[in-house]
């Protein structure tokens, strides 16, 4: 049988009452429901009218896609739980036990089996809302390097993962590439991934390898909404794998490439201050900038595929594209090499 993969299976719909319904069943709660976007997933906010639980009153509840097999998705519920462990104050969310204390359990969804777990909702300004500044980077940059250090001595077998979001495998999205109109922006994105799969694809293997989250971008964070300098929450491990470390920051910077107050401003910023928490080393420094191209090239080439295959979602799919095509060209053009000396820079300064 052909393994699904999550990226093309669509999860089964599940109406607001029927998630109320499960959330009581399982968890013990009620309260307002309301549907949330998802890129795969199922997921619902639940607010409950009082103080249900010690824990907080706002809640996730996920209905993950079920082409995601059992063992990736215990891996996922294990990195949140060992966060909680060894940086108890950093913002992610709680897992929240069923009735019966289990983290997650399963349920059929129009005969299909979903896993269900319920997650503590972390309040703030979304990230993308937020406007830019150099205080916002830094704390992204903090906050990221100490759920890198949290998650250091995380080993799950779920984390080796063959995920097209991973920037290791951006030549490999090569193909996918006949769904972007012909034209220079898609000769750009093609010449990048060239030389990716020659040049920075044999230097990977030797880099820190280890979990991470994989995926912070302007939709999975929040920050106060008082001054949107301080990240009040980091979420969605749906992409979370075993990987080199830079990846992580190299996934967080290529959001903010274009914003900033001086040219680069933002990730020089974000990376001063991840390098001030968790050390870069040499090599990880020289490969920063091309992994930050690495990602935006491999968000251009899965976003304009599943657009195309899911046209009733493109915008919610293209909603960071034109941002990742100014942010590659910026880092392919003469401009690269200003990237490179201020990124060099910035990690010296410690």
């Amino acid at each position: 049988m052909t393994q699904r993969d999550v990226l093309t299976t669509v999860a089964p719909p599940i109406s607001v009452d029927e998630a109320g319904a499960m959330m009581r069943q399982y968890f013990g709660l009620s309260g307002t429901v309301r549907e949330l976007s998802s890129e795969r997933d199922r997921n619902f906010h639940i607010t409950t009218p009082g103080k249900q639980r010690a824990d907080g009153q706002s809640y996730v509840l996920k209905f993950t896609n079920p082409a995601e097999p059992q063992l990736v998705t215990a891996f996922q519920t294990g990195a949140m739980q060992h966060v909680a462990l060894r940086d108890p104050v950093l913002p992610v969310p709680r897992v929240v036990p069923t009735v019966d204390g289990e983290a997650q359990t399963t349920v059929l969804i129009d005969g299909q089996p979903m896993i269900l777990r319920l997650l503590t909702y972390l309040d703030g300004t979304p990230l993308h809302a937020a406007p830019a500044s150099p205080g916002l980077m830094r704390a992204l940059g903090t906050t990221l390097a100490r759920l890198d250090l949290a998650l250091s001595d995380y080993e799950h077998p779920g984390s080796e993962r063959d995920l097209l979001w991973d920037i290791t495998r951006t030549a490999s999205v090569a193909d996918k590439l006949r769904y972007l109109a012909d034209g220079p922006r898609r000769r750009m994105v093609e010449r990048f991934i060239a030389r990716f799969a020659d040049e920075i694809d044999p230097r990977l293997p030797s880099l820190r390898h280890q979990v991470i989250h994989n995926d912070l971008n302007p939709h999975n964070a929040v920050v106060d909404p008082v001054g949107c300098e301080t990240v009040t929450g980091i979420i969605d491990f749906g992409d979370a794998l075993k990987a080199p470390l830079v990846n992580d920051l190299a996934t967080a910077l290529a959001y903010h490439v274009t914003s900033g107050e001086t040219p680069f401003g933002s990730i020089v910023e974000m990376t001063r201050a991840y390098n001030a928490v968790l050390p870069l080393t040499a090599a990880e420094v020289e490969l920063l900038p091309d992994l930050v191209a690495a990602r935006l090239a491999l968000a251009i080439a899965i976003t304009s595929w599943r657009a195309a295959e899911h046209p009733a979602n493109a915008d919610y799919i293209r909603r960071n594209s034109e941002r990742a095509f100014a942010g590659l060209e910026r880092l392919t053009s003469d401009e690269a090499a200003a990237a490179h000396r201020l990124i060099h820079l910035a990690c010296q300064e410690v």
